[in-house]
């Protein structure tokens, strides 16, 4: 029989240092180790943030047999308690029983949500978190390989005339996508959408560090990609991508991405990576078919 309580201190420090090990082993795929390091960092760093230090550990005969780390949300959401890590070898029932203790736990907590970052590399896990919706993904591509446009479509940077109304279309629509991804009201998203690209674009067009590149078929503007060069060491990351409305469906999502990949390897980065919304599966399918692969998910379920 499992029995889930809450860890020692002893048994604190043990799961974090098998955390870290199971971090670096799940990053390890990254170019750049400096990338690896910094990516988990971080994810040690959200763990660190969080309100109340808690990790629970499942018991089967006296002996530990899985751990579970619960803190706050990345985002410091107070609304939400985070599952951080999970444990469980394998075991179905293991993972069961802790993902079962953590609900009850958060909910004793006065939280309205529990949110987690999936996937562990555990079949078991994965497929235990797999029931929770899916709020936002992760996707990193190599782009070493050469990249060529398909006939009559030509890359050029963005003007200044298209700056202000790509700008206000993309506050709108990232607050959008965060309304409908479940992870915040709609004020809430718009507030947080004005904030964040007035901290990314503190100069527009000069932002250091950015690139905001236009697709054009035939010398007509059809869509537009907004690079971030250096975002971690050896890569870049895609903030934005827009096809304009009338030109949707057309393959231009595909080309517009190939020319940011193009950019990104010409800044020198060697790999891309990109968040997308769970809601948004056009842009996820789109992404598996470029072949970029999934490094994180985030998932939630109200308690």
């Amino acid at each position: 029989m499992v029995s889930v309580r809450v860890a020692t201190e002893a048994e604190q420090q043990s799961w974090q240092e098998s955390w870290r090990e199971r971090l670096n082993s799940h990053f390890g795929w990254y170019a750049d180790p400096a990338a690896r390091q910094q990516k988990v960092e971080r994810r040690l760093g959200s763990r660190q943030r969080a309100l109340s230090a808690t990790v629970l550990v499942a018991e089967s005969d006296g002996q530990v047999v899985g751990q579970l780390a619960l803190g706050v949300s990345p985002t410091a959401d107070p609304s939400e308690a985070f599952v951080h890590d999970l444990h469980a070898a394998g075991d179905e029932q293991v993972a069961g029983a802790l993902l079962e203790a953590a609900r009850r736990y958060a909910a004793e907590q006065g939280v309205q949500r529990l949110g987690a970052v999936t996937p562990t590399g555990d079949p078991v896990v994965d497929a235990l978190f797999g029931t929770l919706q899916l709020r936002a993904q992760q996707m990193v591509k190599d782009v070493s390989l050469p990249v060529v446009l398909p006939d009559g479509l030509t890359g050029r940077p963005m003007s200044p005339e298209e700056y202000g109304p790509w700008l206000s279309g993309e506050i709108v629509g990232y607050a959008e996508d965060i309304t409908a991804s479940g992870s915040a009201t709609a004020e809430a998203a718009r507030a947080r959408s004005d904030r964040e690209f007035a901290e990314l674009l503190p100069d527009g067009l000069a932002t250091a560090g950015h690139s905001l590149w236009t697709l054009c078929d035939d010398g007509q503007a059809v869509a537009h990609i907004w690079l971030r060069h250096g975002h971690a060491p050896s890569m870049g990351y895609v903030f934005g991508v827009n096809v304009h409305e009338g030109h949707r469906g057309k393959g231009y999502g595909r080309a517009v991405m190939l020319l940011g990949e193009r950019e990104t390897a010409a800044a020198g980065d060697a790999q891309l990576g990109l968040n997308v919304f769970g809601s948004n599966t056009v842009a996820r399918n789109l992404y598996d078919r470029l072949g970029y692969r999934i490094v994180d998910q985030f998932r939630s379920t109200d308690l």
